[in-house]
């Protein structure tokens, strides 16, 4: 039953593998930036000179800019590489955690039989947005700033059954009382 120490243990150095992964993504970024804009920096001027060069010039200029184009391509499919390496190992603990948890369900089943549906359905319970679970920490709501205490107080309190044209303005859309 020590499943959750286990894996907590094994992936104790994930986040630090994955910062140092995505820290050489990001140096790799950089360098393909500052290649780039040196790259159309010298664009700019092959093509501001090149009426004035000389064919062999033209193409010999041309070819250093496809050259570093290239070299660029290269740069970003190595960060494509590395952002692939960081989703493998992600998914290779996931993968471990989906293991883990089927074995510490089977060990929950064998000891207590329809104990984890008891579970997920009261799990599905607790993460579902509803008005019906109990206030945090016993605290009331806050009312929208558009509302009236009193109106409502006083119309709750006369009973009044004629209240269906009556409505009260909400930031997000107006609701009718219907007593």
């Amino acid at each position: 039953m020590l499943y959750l120490e286990d894996y907590l243990e094994m992936i104790e150095h994930l986040p630090n593998e994955l910062r140092d992964r995505f820290t050489e993504m990001r140096e790799v970024d950089l360098g393909v930036e500052n290649t780039v804009d040196n790259l159309e920096s010298k664009q700019k001027t092959f093509f501001a000179s090149a009426a004035k060069m000389s064919a062999t010039q033209r193409e010999e200029e041309y070819n250093k800019i496809k050259k570093g184009y290239d070299k660029v391509i290269e740069e970003a499919n190595e960060k494509l590489h590395i952002a692939e390496d960081c989703y493998g190992l992600v998914d290779r603990y996931l993968r471990k955690l989906d293991q883990e948890l089927q074995k510490f369900q089977l060990e929950l089943e064998a000891d207590n039989g329809g104990i984890t549906e008891i579970l997920q359905k009261r799990s599905l319970e607790l993460d579902a947005p509803s008005s019906s679970r109990p206030l945090k920490e016993n605290r009331i709501p806050k009312r929208p700033k558009h509302t009236s205490i009193a109106h409502e107080d006083k119309t709750l309190r006369r009973g009044e059954d004629h209240l269906l044209s009556q409505s009260s303005t909400f930031p997000l859309g107006t609701y009718f009382f219907i007593n």
